[in-house]
């Protein structure tokens, strides 16, 4: 009897099975050789725009110099923010005023634009007022709720608290409360009066973020518990660094700043970002 000989159909299909699933095991799809080129696409383009945007940080914070001075960076809502200020928001820049001022502004007008409404200054016991204060070389912030007659004290620094503060939280306690006489003169002095309380805030730990930790109260603090037992979450210094860079850049690049393009053309970033 001759011996039996293989299909030779069956053979050479599971060879080209075999042969097609080693291929495929070593050979990436076309898909996956497309996904792979477009997520290093991205990453390329989120390090220029990365690499753009420190420059643009490093311009509009280096120390300017004196014909500088008074360039002006940012110029929209009817204020004007120039290079001696904007140098402040540097890394372990000692805010300016007019950066508080500038900040509060554009805070609200952004919160008007998204939300429709602005909560955080309007004289109404359904609103929260606040009050960035400059004192002794030093940023604080006040924050009244009306509502309940509450003065919160919002301090980076509580331990350097001297007789000199207690006496400014006291009186600024006292206008609070000749604000709530004036608002409703059916009130007395004695169901007019406030609660003073300092507040648990994050902490500064150095001595020149003061009026970086005053904008981040300003921007996120609303007496309500949200991070674990906090009112606010802590920020390490790289976050603080950040910050300072997000708003200055963020100031620069916004749509209704009249001098937007200028600058940046100026900084050699425009159409990079």
């Amino acid at each position: 009897m001759a011996p039996k000989r293989k299909n030779p159909s069956r053979s050479t299909r599971a060879g080209g099975i075999l042969k097609a699933t080693k291929s495929e095991a070593i050979e990436p799809s076309s898909s996956a050789v497309r996904a792979s080129s477009t997520q290093q696409v991205k990453r390329a383009l989120n390090q220029s725009s990365l690499s753009m945007l420190n420059k643009l940080y490093y311009f509009c914070t280096r120390r300017p110099k004196a014909y500088e001075e008074l360039s002006v960076l940012v110029s929209m809502f009817g204020l004007y923010l120039n290079r001696k200020d904007s140098s402040t928001l540097r890394p372990k820049g000692w805010i300016s005023n007019t950066v508080i001022l500038v900040a509060g502004k554009i805070m609200m007008e952004e919160e008007k634009a998204t939300d429709g409404v602005v909560t955080r200054h309007m004289f109404s016991p359904h609103f929260m007022i606040f009050a960035p204060t400059l004192f002794e070389e030093h940023w604080s912030c006040y924050a009244f709720e009306p509502e309940n007659k509450t003065l919160y004290v919002l301090d980076s620094m509580p331990d350097k608290v001297s007789i000199s503060k207690k006496n400014l939280d006291d009186a600024t306690k006292l206008r609070f409360e000749e604000l709530l006489v004036l608002k409703n003169p059916s009130l007395t002095q004695e169901n007019a009066s406030i609660t003073l309380l300092h507040v648990d805030v994050p902490m500064q730990p150095n001595n020149h973020d003061c009026g970086i930790y005053v904008l981040k109260y300003m921007e996120t603090w609303d007496g309500s518990i949200k991070w674990e037992d906090k009112t606010m979450p802590d920020y390490s210094y790289k976050e603080i660094v950040k910050f300072r860079q997000s708003l200055i850049c963020g100031w620069v690049q916004h749509p209704k700043n009249e001098v937007r393009e200028e600058i940046l053309k100026e900084a050699g970033v425009w159409g990079k970002l």
